[in-house]
């Protein structure tokens, strides 16, 4: 629970930061988001899935 209480403070404080500096953070936090879920997470499901695979053995 913690751990989300961090996250979503550091997301405020970035997303402040960067609109203190002029930069449109929405549109920088929605571009991040699409790249890790286009990116990262395929292969976090790849990872699991041969973890999976492997104590099935």
């Amino acid at each position: 629970m913690k751990y989300l209480l961090y996250g979503t403070v550091g997301v405020l404080v970035i997303f402040i930061g960067l609109n203190s500096f002029g930069f449109n953070s929405f549109v920088i936090l929605m571009d991040t988001i699409e790249w890790s879920t286009r990116y990262i997470l395929p292969w976090i499901a790849l990872y699991w899935f041969i973890q999976y695979v492997k104590r099935k053995k």
